[in-house]
């Protein structure tokens, strides 16, 4: 009886996490179909079949969007770059280092992280007018690598406090200053939560919306999220199936990096990653 009972829960809960999988896979399969739709191909019918196929709005969605892609792509590239550097060096100081103030210093910066970004978005855009970096690519990056820094430095001094001193203590022995410590033991060894901290900032700076959309007032520097939205005619009608495909095509470089860094986001979640 005991076994029976068993089974029936097990099999109750695959059916339930079998839902859940299904209902989070809608909304993409909806986008997908309506991506390959006309208009009265979509209003006429929610999950019909696309028929006839409308290959032509991929081609429509990729020369609208590719700009805006391509400087996405870059700025979460150079952004989660300098966050994935500073949060490492910043790490490593308050993991394994001993200074005046480092406990109150760290506290100071986690207490950052309760304030609510609306709250510090207009001085931020007064601070980066008056520095005149307002539409220039700077204007995300600088703010990318600013505001991930601080949760950067919480994961890297969490899994870096993890490692053993002694390694530290054998390789000063033989002579090791601080940059070869750091370059071939440290970072090596946090591979998989740096990666987790570069994924976590890619998709961060690759979703934003309102950021750019304040500091970027040009089209050739403006980012995939704000250019999404811009997909209205002359006659100002929005042709819906070339916006579905321009969804699925900017999904595709996050796709990307998970296919490629999924082993070690997953290695750096499990190893303590996220362990205070």
């Amino acid at each position: 009886m005991k076994k029976k009972a068993l089974i029936a829960q097990q099999t109750i809960l695959f059916a339930i996490l079998a839902i859940f999988v299904l209902l989070t896979f809608v909304p993409i399969a909806f986008t997908f179909l309506s991506s390959f739709k006309n208009n009265s191909q979509i209003l006429g019918g929610f999950w019909s079949l696309p028929i006839p196929v409308q290959f032509g709005n991929y081609a429509d969605a990729f020369s609208a969007i590719w700009r805006y892609t391509l400087n996405t792509i870059v700025y979460a590239v150079v952004g989660s770059v300098l966050v994935v550097m500073l949060s490492a060096i910043s790490g490593y100081a308050f993991a394994k280092k001993s200074f005046l103030g480092k406990e109150v210093l760290f506290m100071m910066m986690l207490a950052i992280m309760m304030i609510p970004g609306v709250l510090t978005l207009i001085p931020s855009y007064v601070l980066y007018a008056n520095l005149g970096l307002v539409n220039t690519p700077w204007a995300i990056i600088l703010a990318a690598a600013a505001g991930g820094q601080i949760f950067g430095t919480f994961l890297c001094r969490s899994f870096m406090g993890g490692i053993s001193n002694e390694l530290f203590d054998s390789a000063k022995i033989d002579g090791a200053g601080e940059v070869v410590v750091f370059t071939r033991m440290v970072l090596p060894l946090s591979v998989p939560v740096l990666m987790t901290l570069f994924i976590m900032s890619s998709v961060g700076i690759y979703n934003d919306y309102i950021w750019p959309l304040l500091t970027i007032k040009s089209s050739s520097i403006q980012m995939i999220g704000v250019g999404l939205t811009q997909f209205t005619n002359q006659f100002g009608i929005v042709n819906m199936g070339v916006k579905f495909a321009a969804y699925v095509i900017s999904s595709l470089p996050l796709v990307v990096l998970f296919s490629f860094g999924m082993k070690y986001y997953i290695q750096g979640m499990t190893r303590g990653a996220l362990k205070i």
